[in-house]
């Protein structure tokens, strides 16, 4: 790769000259191993390298054709230059409006989705409060059931005294 390298700058500085006017040609830089089996044949460049325009340039001046005045083709010329202008300007207005209104767009996208996510938060927490009531309402209930339904048996007086200073007794099976 730094031999290729090393070639075209060989062929840019000292060969290009030489190749444009057509008096040299260029023999296979990787010799008869690499090529063909049979002796290299010469590269030929064209005598004008490509060009590429990337813009066109704003106003450019040109002789008047043939029946007009100069003064009346500068006058259309200037009139194109100014409608190239408008028009140039229009499109960037236009892709500016396009632009802004993407913008806003996905600002009202990410709006909606935030009040979205606020919304299921909300929901979820409301849930989440509804069911530790139940929850709570249930163990009172179970409660309050126990608390009402009859013991299998009598307490004795020991069990009663634990139960009114808060001590749960043990069960009378672990005594």
């Amino acid at each position: 790769m730094a031999l290729h390298r090393r070639f075209l700058r060989y062929v840019m500085v000292a060969v290009a000259p030489a190749l444009a006017a057509g008096c040299a040609t260029l023999d296979d830089p990787y010799g008869p191993y690499y090529g063909d089996t049979g002796p290299a044949r010469p590269y030929y460049y064209p005598s004008s390298p490509a060009i590429t325009v990337y813009e066109q340039p704003s106003v450019i001046y040109t002789a008047p054709p043939p029946g007009w005045r100069a003064e009346a083709w500068r006058e259309h010329q200037w009139r194109e230059a100014r409608e190239r202008e408008r028009r140039l300007e229009q499109q960037r207005r236009d892709f500016e409006r396009q632009r802004d209104a993407t913008r806003h767009d996905a600002d009202r996208r990410r709006e909606a989705e935030r009040r979205d996510w606020e919304r299921r938060r909300d929901q979820q927490e409301a849930q989440r409060r509804e069911w530790e009531q139940r929850r709570a309402q249930e163990a009172e209930r179970r409660r309050q059931e126990q608390a009402e339904r009859p013991s299998p048996r009598p307490l004795t007086n020991l069990e009663r005294e634990a139960l009114e200073r808060g001590v749960r007794p043990a069960p009378y099976w672990q005594r």
